[in-house]
């Protein structure tokens, strides 16, 4: 299970836009310039908010190594296999309509990703805990 902190920053229409706090390790990390999670100012995520939340409130947020595991092989291995399979369906003919067929299938990858992200909430993570402002965890 990943967790980590951060604080509500907005509540809007059931949830709650969450700041989350950047890992200790990304500073030492040698890709912190690349990666969007060691910015210096975190990164937002919406969470459906927990009875009680208000803004300003510190909250922990959870989310299970089985989802991320299952985000991950979605986003990476479904745009590699519509770009494969369309690369393969026009190979027939000819290298120049493969290349198309590749770039059309990774085009419909990237949607595919697109939606499903947009429908799927099982990769949202969890509020698990709340404190008021000004109280620690």
């Amino acid at each position: 299970m990943i967790q980590r902190s951060g604080h509500i920053m907005a509540i809007r229409d059931g949830l709650a836009t969450v700041r989350v706090e950047r890992a200790s390790a990304c500073s030492s990390c040698g890709t912190r310039s690349v990666c969007g999670a060691g910015s210096a100012a975190g990164s937002q995520v919406s969470v459906p908010v927990q009875p009680g939340a208000r803004t300003g409130d510190r909250v922990t947020l959870s989310l299970s190594n089985g989802m991320l595991t299952r985000a991950a092989l979605l986003a990476y291995l479904l745009p590699a296999l519509t770009t494969i399979f369309g690369a393969a369906l026009l190979s027939s003919a000819g290298d120049l309509a493969a290349v198309a067929g590749a770039l059309c299938g990774l085009g419909l990858g990237l949607l595919a990703l697109r939606f499903l992200g947009r429908r799927q909430s099982a990769c949202t993570p969890l509020m698990i805990d709340s404190q008021p402002f000004g109280e620690s965890l």
